[in-house]
């Protein structure tokens, strides 16, 4: 049984197998329609020979084709299979689900990405030195003559680089779809030391050079071999020109069939990544931040690709920020501050300042199990919490078991005063209901005041440069936080000021909200202050 490791590594032979043959096979061809004189005579010869001669000169041709692509084939597996041995070893011990030494991973990284490099440089030294001796020898022994010789080395040689093209892109499209994934599994390609790359430009040049160039030149080559060798006494200008439009034609066929292979190659090579890319833009555009880009190369594109998941991984931590900060504030308020159209370096803003204190809660804590009133504070945070963002209230400290919060900042808001008096109201009512649950399970039931005043405050990010608060500066702070310390001296659930009231809806305070009776002595105020109460 074959181990699935070989069968990965297997692809790269047939690639370079199948690309050798091929291209012994466009030799062949090219140089059997070539109009050179001694072909010609060949070629008459088996016309006058009868059927059984072609089935013979056939069979004979293509056993000695056999034995070149053998000769030309065997040395190079052989070269290939010691070139693929480090990720050989690599593969087995990942099948056996070993560690791998960071030595050998190291190697192996390094001769996969180099492996397209290896393999065609290797592939044209021996359509350099198999041509040079075939062509050679056969001048040697006056099969041909030295324009022909040097015109099927120089021509074979230029297939070579066609065929060894398509192995370097071939052996590169397999390595990316199947063992780069294994090995590069968080892309970083670029980052492997003493790789080679082939940038975007270059292959378009090289696309350019193997697919347009070379056929252009083995055309002019050969007619300028043509040229030399024509004889007007031998060989009619019709029969002539025949011959030149049969290998033109030929050349032309072959050429494009090649070219194709190439360009698809080539243009795969660059779109497929690209593709790759633009759909993982799609994943983000519809908030998917766990995917990312399969990078597969360590040109341009693959240093891309890098950058694109280092982006990714950083739009997923800020996403993360983004929610835990929407745990603390309304999502408006906070898409306002993300988006940095609120300025956190100071501004005037007429707000409403709510603060809301436990009544009789230290006494309790030190009566009671601490893990327990940690739950119970926790419990009665996440209500109350959930009646100011209801109402647009940015929740700014939880100060022990006190609540500290405004509306109107860091987003303005006309309507502030009214939201943070109904969120006050909420406040209320699910204190009431959390008391119930509270009762049932055994505990004590709390109590709290609420004080809120509305006024002018400076708003601003505060603190040290690696430590900042988004705080607010002022007379109504002090105010609004003095009014919930006298909810206790008064008995009262809710103390609203005189400036809150004012921009409350008559109708739907008239029977809720009650003056007190004369002006109250504040602390820190100068004045007395008309105060509302609800008990």
């Amino acid at each position: 049984m074959i181990s699935p490791h070989k069968t990965l590594l297997s692809r790269f032979y047939l690639i370079g197998v199948v690309a050798t043959i091929v291209g012994i096979l466009v030799v062949a061809i090219l140089n059997l329609a070539t109009p050179l004189e001694f072909i010609i005579a060949q070629l008459q010869t088996l016309r006058q020979g009868g059927e059984f001669l072609w089935i013979h000169v056939v069979a004979y041709r293509f056993a000695i084709l056999c034995l070149l692509a053998t000769f030309a084939c065997v040395p190079f597996l052989v070269i290939l299979r010691r070139v693929l041995t480090p990720i050989s070893q690599c593969l087995s011990l990942k099948n056996r689900q070993q560690s791998l030494p960071p030595p050998l991973e190291l190697k192996a990284k390094q001769r996969l990405i180099n492996l397209p490099f290896i393999m065609a440089p290797l592939n044209i030294l021996f359509w350099i030195f198999i041509p040079l001796c075939i062509f050679g020898g056969t001048f040697a022994i006056d099969k041909i003559d030295l324009a022909a010789a040097i015109t099927f080395f120089i021509r074979s040689t230029m297939v070579g680089f066609v065929s060894s093209a398509i192995i370097f892109f071939g052996v590169e499209s397999h390595a990316r779809k199947v063992l780069i994934p294994l090995f590069f599994p968080k892309g970083e390609l670029s980052l492997v030391e003493r790789t080679a790359k082939l940038s975007i430009l270059k292959r378009l040049r090289a696309f350019y050079r193997i697919g347009s160039l070379i056929p252009l030149a083995i055309i002019v080559l050969t007619l300028f071999v043509l040229y030399l060798q024509v004889n007007a006494e031998t060989v009619s200008g019709k029969t002539y020109g025949q011959g030149v439009l049969n290998f033109s034609i030929v050349v032309f066929i072959l050429s494009f069939l090649g070219s194709g292979i190439l360009n698809r190659q080539i243009s795969r090579s660059i779109a497929d990544p690209i593709n790759g890319m633009l759909d993982t833009m799609e994943e983000i555009k519809r908030g998917n931040y766990q995917t990312r880009v399969n990078v597969v190369s360590n040109d341009e594109v693959g240093v891309l690709g890098d950058a694109t998941n280092r982006m990714i991984q950083s739009l997923a931590e800020k996403e993360l920020l983004r929610d835990a900060f929407g745990r603390y504030v309304t999502p408006e308020i906070r898409d306002e501050i993300i988006s940095g159209r609120i300025p956190l370096d100071g501004e005037f803003k007429d707000v409403t300042v709510l603060f809301a204190d436990l009544k009789d809660f230290t006494p309790m804590t030190e009566a009671n199990d601490p893990k327990q009133m940690v739950q119970i504070l926790n419990d009665y945070f996440k209500e109350m919490s959930a009646a100011i963002k209801s109402k647009s209230g940015l929740i700014l400290q939880f100060l022990g078991d006190e609540i500290y919060a405004v509306f109107g900042a860091p987003v303005s808001c006309k309507d502030h005063p009214s939201n943070a008096f109904f969120a006050a109201l909420d406040m209320e009512k699910r204190l009431k209901d959390l008391n119930k649950r509270f009762v049932q399970q055994g505990r004590l039931p709390l109590s709290h005041g609420i004080g809120i005043h509305t006024g002018q405050v400076l708003a601003a990010n505060i603190g040290s440069p690696d430590r900042l608060s988004y705080l607010l500066l002022g007379d109504a702070v002090n105010l609004a936080s003095r009014l919930q310390t006298l909810t206790r001296e008064m008995d009262a659930r809710i103390i609203v000021s005189a400036e809150t009231k004012q921009y409350l809806p008559e109708s739907q305070t008239r029977n809720v909200l009650v003056r007190h009776p004369q002006p109250v002595q504040i602390k820190g105020q100068q004045t007395k202050v008309n105060i509302y109460l609800i008990k």
